[in-house]
């Protein structure tokens, strides 16, 4: 019996998804951080400050967690969209109370996050679950 050389496929490399964590209060830090870092490099920064400026400019995340609970979401958001326009992310503005909005800056949809929590969040970052295949 003859045996065939396996045939290996060339891995895509696909870089470790990124999450920005931005003005999080010491109690969602905790919550997210954890779960966030198990799946993706995870970012924490203050806002507003150099810090974020930075991150902004260069980290090009795939996920943004701002935190509102103590800024005004309708002057925060305009900033914070318009700063990473260009890397396309999709922007989750959370609060205490557990509502949730987000914006996806690659596509243009908005709307009310159904799942804040942090399963939620790691779904808005998980690859997809089906791959497509052509046919012969």
């Amino acid at each position: 019996m003859t045996s065939r050389p396996q045939r290996t496929r060339p891995r895509r490399f696909r870089r470790p998804k990124r999450v920005l964590l931005v003005g999080l209060t010491p109690m969602l830090m905790r919550l997210l951080e954890g779960p966030l870092s198990d799946v993706a490099d995870v970012s924490c920064v203050p806002f507003p400050g150099e810090a974020y400026d930075s991150a902004a400019r260069g980290y090009e995340p795939d996920l943004v967690v701002v935190d509102v609970t103590y800024l005004d979401e309708a002057l925060v958001r305009p900033v914070i969209t318009s700063s990473l326009q260009s890397a396309g992310p999709i922007v989750v503005f959370m609060s205490d109370g557990g509502s949730a909005w987000f914006d996806d800056l690659g596509s243009g949809i908005s709307g009310t996050l159904r799942d804040p929590s942090v399963s939620g969040l790691l779904q808005l970052i998980a690859p997809p679950a089906l791959t497509l295949v052509s046919s012969p």
